[in-house]
């Protein structure tokens, strides 16, 4: 059963790439390519896992998942791009100027931030070596109640930190692709890349570095051209995949994943990748006890938010369980539809799928009509929501993080810090 549901999706990805005009970055054809990907990596573990016996629940919820998205998708393309009549990037010298006074001053607070994260993070931690205190850091902040955290002003900052990681990398691309890139922008933008990367692994968080490149490709490939460029862009996109997958288990261990230290390079990431197939077919056979608070695991941050205005909601960890099969530690990531089936049930999963879908494709399409070259900002924040498509197989990330009082703030961080960076602000 999973073998045929991994073929469904293989045709999906050449169907959704015909379909939808043959851009490889429309969401359709990520969200099939993602889910290709992850079901394939499961198959790899087919005996190890026990797939021979895949509900047919889970079947049907990722296969009908998949169309209800392209359904969307496809109408929502056709009421925006009927004809599929992008705004052709012109090939012409543009640029996007670096205030140097602010980003030197930008640069130096994301620095203090690292530092101050990093010694909080060790004197969480305990002490001990950098990958036995970033583990003990993971599971106090993310498995307890009640224990220690990071300081309410320095997380504030790190919003600071996280929004000049994708700015700055956005301007370097954008002067790249338009053939105006001078050396001082790389002295300029690459010190706040570099250092929102070691932040998100003193926060032992390798998605966000996941997340952040894939943005990185998607403003890069968005301003190269308006549609894909066929085999080339297929090759060059592979090679950006593997490097990044080599990245990810090559860091494991530094930022406190002990527990993978015997596994080689195909089996932690077919297990990573494809575990949640497996996850989310086990949970579907042994579900967890609803608890009774509303919206638990799909909208956590917003629950926080009023609970914290005085509502009478429950701590809990929004971690979710991990599970074990034959004695193997699968994790605990079930993909996007663990959260809504959990809290919602089947119905609660399409008609979130729905507006998933309609999200993405209304933003895009509407960002491909009009042209970027007006609304820089709406792409780079786009960038920054588009990980919720690629990780849609893992976790969701447009519910549980986007839909938050936090995410109007970074919305007015990222507008503040643009306008700063590429305005002649005097300091």
């Amino acid at each position: 059963m999973v073998l045929g549901l991994f073929l469904i999706f293989i045709a999906l990805v050449f169907i959704t790439y015909q379909l939808f005009g043959r851009d490889f970055f429309a969401p359709a054809v990520i969200f099939c390519v993602m889910y290709s990907l992850s079901i394939g990596c499961a198959l790899i573990n087919y005996s190890q896992w026990g797939l021979e016996n895949y509900s047919q629940e889970a079947f049907n919820i990722y296969l009908f998942g998949a169309l209800l998205f392209i359904l969307v998708s496809y109408l929502v393309k056709l009421l925006v791009l009927p004809d599929n009549a992008y705004l052709e990037v012109k090939e012409y010298r543009d640029r996007l100027n670096i205030n140097t006074g602010i980003t030197v001053l930008l640069t130096i607070i994301n620095l203090v931030v690292l530092l101050l994260w990093v010694k909080n993070v060790k004197a969480i931690g305990g002490g001990g070596s950098l990958s036995q205190s970033l583990e003990v850091y993971r599971t106090s902040t993310s498995y307890s109640i009640g224990s220690a955290g990071m300081p309410g002003y320095l997380q504030q900052m790190s919003k600071i930190t996280t929004a000049s990681g994708y700015i700055y990398g956005f301007i370097l691309i954008y002067n790249i692709v338009h053939h105006t890139v001078e050396k001082e922008d790389y002295y300029l933008c690459l010190p706040n890349i570099i250092i929102y990367i070691l932040f998100s692994l003193f926060d032992s968080n390798r998605l966000n570095i996941l997340g952040v490149i894939a943005s990185y490709v998607v403003y890069y490939y968005f301003m190269r051209s308006s549609k894909g460029n066929g085999f080339k862009t297929l090759i060059k996109l592979t090679g950006i995949f593997v490097a990044l997958l080599i990245v990810f288990y090559g860091v494991r261990l530094l930022i406190g994943r002990p527990s993978s230290g015997q596994n080689n390079f195909i089996e932690y990431i077919s297990m990573y990748a494809g575990g949640p197939v497996k996850l989310f077919d086990m949970f579907i056979k042994n579900p967890v006890p609803n608890s009774g608070i509303w919206g638990k695991e799909t909208f956590p941050s917003l629950l926080k938010t009023f609970r914290s205005l005085g509502y009478d909601i429950p701590q809990y960890i929004s971690k979710k369980e991990f599970r074990f099969y034959n004695g193997v530690n699968l994790g605990n990531v079930y993909s996007a539809y663990r959260n809504w089936l959990s809290d919602f049930g089947i119905n609660g999963v399409y008609i979130l799928q729905t507006i998933f879908a309609l999200f993405y494709n209304s933003y895009y399409y509407l960002l491909r009509k009009k042209g970027y070259k007006k609304h820089i900002l709406a792409l780079i924040i786009y960038g920054y929501m588009a990980e919720a498509i690629f990780l849609h197989p893992i976790d969701d990330w447009l519910f549980s993080m986007f839909v938050s009082v936090g995410f109007i703030i970074y919305i007015i961080v990222f507008w503040l810090l643009y306008i700063m960076i590429t305005k002649k602000v005097k300091l």
